[in-house]
């Protein structure tokens, strides 16, 4: 018995077809790694606001666990001496 293939009707649909499956799936894959590298390029930093409250010296470096707004900081202002204190706590998005 021999199986006849009738090339139009059969082959060649079955080629466009898995082509264009292969295509759909580069331009997915390669869509998905450019958001993923780009989302895991970016971080958040937290940082705190220090300012002496005799003499008005602001100064901004990173958070540190147990900081809040408010809390008398061991840090002394480089004019007069006195503790710095927390004015405030932000973050922003860096770019690494």
């Amino acid at each position: 018995m021999l199986i006849s293939i009738d090339l139009y009707t059969t082959l060649i649909p079955t080629v466009i077809t898995a082509l264009t499956a292969v295509v759909l799936f580069y331009t997915v894959s390669r869509e998905l790694r450019n958001t993923l590298a780009v989302s895991s390029v970016k971080r958040i930093s937290e940082y705190v606001t220090l300012r002496c409250p005799t003499c008005g010296y602001v100064k901004v470096r990173e958070f540190k666990v147990g900081d809040y707004v408010g809390k008398v900081d061991d840090e002394k202002c480089p004019r007069d001496g006195s503790n710095l204190v927390i004015m405030g706590i932000g973050k922003e998005q860096v770019s690494a």
